[in-house]
């Protein structure tokens, strides 16, 4: 069962607008999501709110094969190495 809760224009580009009623709904503010486009098993498109990382957001969520340093680390990510 649908639940259509906005409709929005394609722009030129194809270019869209995510409607207010989503953003609030799912609290998105800003420029620090993704959109993951998917096609489920009976071929229909869904679309997934992804919070993009920071570097604090992955402290402790991973675990590497191989001791790594850290700082020798986040300095590569904040020169744009990785």
């Amino acid at each position: 069962m649908l639940n259509n809760i906005a409709t929005t224009k394609i722009y030129d580009k194809f270019q869209t607008v995510i409607p207010i009623e989503v953003r609030r709904k799912y609290d998105i503010k800003g420029k620090d999501y993704f959109i993951e486009w998917n096609i489920n098993e009976k071929g229909k498109i869904e679309l997934e709110f992804v919070k993009k990382l920071n570097f604090e957001d992955m402290i402790g969520r991973y675990k590497a094969k191989k001791p790594i340093n850290s700082l020798k680390l986040k300095e590569k990510i904040k020169k744009g190495e990785l």
